[in-house]
């Protein structure tokens, strides 16, 4: 991210973190560009595959406890203007085809059936996201 500010209207990096928060002196470090998180997610045991992917949680309600605490992160910060999930919906079970990757970290599963935490979780932010960068 540091060599592409010279170079680019918005840096966008991939953060795998429990908290965004902890990184905020490290986005600094970026310039005052606008930011762009183009992936994150969380992943439990509790239901679906047998992979958390890259950012284990405890479960499903936990993972949308993790989804709210960063996207109100990104919201917080003055220089984030967005964020992606990583990804709609889980791995395939036997694996992706390339790298065998067989996450559960989609909003819905590999039958299409919905995370109802996390698809609750993200309607919630959805209708008050502009409040916390209103409040600041």
């Amino acid at each position: 991210a540091m060599a592409s500010t010279r170079h680019c209207d918005v840096v966008s990096f991939n953060i795998y973190e429990q908290q965004l928060a902890d990184h905020f002196p490290e986005l600094q470090k970026a310039g005052d560009k606008p930011y762009l998180v183009g992936e994150f997610h969380y992943g439990a045991l509790d239901r679906g595959l047998f992979h958390t992917g890259l950012v284990p949680v405890k479960n499903q309600a936990d993972r949308a406890e993790h989804f709210t605490r960063f996207v109100t992160d990104c919201l917080k910060h003055p220089n984030i203007v967005g964020c992606h999930w990583f990804q709609f919906s889980d791995s395939p079970t036997t694996g992706r085809l390339w790298d065998g990757e067989n996450y559960q970290i989609g909003f819905t599963d590999v039958c299409d059936t919905p995370y109802a935490e996390l698809i609750t979780a993200s309607r919630a932010m959805g209708e008050s996201l502009y409040q916390p960068r209103t409040k600041q």
